[in-house]
């Protein structure tokens, strides 16, 4: 044809009527299976499709969800991202992906653009826990929300994520159980969830074991070249240090830089754990030991949920902590 075909002429071709294929092609039940597989197949030879935009209005939906994630530089979002457009194709449905920069007002934006797209709903990863609430907030009163390994507190909101005091708990426990006596700790800002968590449960430790090692911490943000810096402070100021416990895997890696500057050998004088399991923590000599989040679990655990928002099912009390795994390697 050298227009395109419509349902009418599915519809002709079909011998049915415009109203059984519309309802066979909208997945209604009341059509016998017979047609529906007569529609279908006849809708295939005629090369028909539907009409995206008028499909949105007549089922007040889009097809598309949003998700606004931190940084698309962390290789550990990248991967999330990935297997939730995996997720979504599944059940035939697009990804809007928008980026926060670390920034409040950036990700409060980004919320905006995609209610104006009237995307069905929106995963975000939030940058803060306290800034980052309002804008969620108010999103999330209009369009399905869910917030994914990362949280803003006080917004009603299901999260999806992980026990990341139970990660550092494992870390710490196996640097010690291995002969390591002075612990320090890399991490990044606590205002950010992970970065909270993390810091936390290290401090924890110490209150209840070492003191001292409150001491021992040093703060910047996600990134290698923070994880340098810190870990050179630390070293510097006190080389009786054998053990780092850094708050994901770009800070271990800097970290692993900062011991080479320094000529301290890893893992003989020093230990460096990380978290996360990016792919680089194979790559790096020495192999990074470090705590692997299930991205995978995380993934379908966060679609799961966003779709049964959308679908209407009140999910606004939901928290999903799912647990973590300690890979030992070469660093530590």
């Amino acid at each position: 044809m050298a227009r395109r075909p419509t349902v009418r002429d599915v519809a002709d071709a079909a011998g049915v009527s415009v109203a059984t294929v519309s309802r066979a092609l909208s997945g209604a039940r009341a059509v016998k299976p017979e047609h529906r597989e007569l529609v279908m197949r006849t809708a295939t030879e005629l090369g028909y499709r539907p009409h995206s935009v008028a499909r949105a209005l007549r089922r007040a939906r889009t097809g598309v969800v949003g998700m606004v994630v931190p940084r698309i530089d962390n290789p550990f979002f990248p991967q999330v991202v990935s297997g939730v457009e995996r997720a979504l194709q599944v059940h035939d449905l697009a990804l809007f992906l928008c980026s926060s920069d670390d920034d409040p007002d950036t990700e409060s934006r980004r919320l905006d653009l995609l209610a104006e797209r009237q995307v069905d709903g929106i995963l975000v990863v939030p940058c803060t826990q306290t800034a980052s609430a309002p804008a969620l907030d108010a999103t999330r009163a209009s369009i399905p929300l869910v917030q994914v390994d990362q949280r803003a507190t006080g917004v009603a909101a299901p999260f999806v994520g992980i026990d990341d005091a139970a990660g550092i708990a494992a870390v710490i426990g196996h640097l010690i159980a291995t002969g390591r006596r002075r612990l320090a700790f890399v991490g990044a800002d606590p205002e950010n969830w992970s970065g909270g968590r993390r810091v936390a449960g290290f401090r924890e430790w110490a209150h209840d074991n070492d003191p001292r090692a409150a001491a021992r911490v040093a703060l910047g943000d996600f990134s290698r070249e923070s994880g340098r810096a810190a870990a050179h402070d630390l070293l510097s100021r006190d080389p009786e240090i054998d053990a780092l416990v850094c708050a994901n895997d770009l800070i271990a890696l800097g970290a692993l830089d900062a011991a080479t500057e320094l000529g301290r050998k890893v893992p003989i004088e020093l230990a460096i754990a990380g978290f996360d399991d990016i792919s680089v923590a194979t790559a790096c000599r020495p192999t990074l030991t470090t705590v692997r989040q299930p991205v995978a679990d995380i993934v379908a655990t966060s679609v799961a949920t966003l779709l049964a928002l959308i679908d209407g099912d009140d999910a606004s009390a939901k928290e999903t902590l799912l647990p973590v795994e300690l890979i030992v390697r070469g660093s530590a």
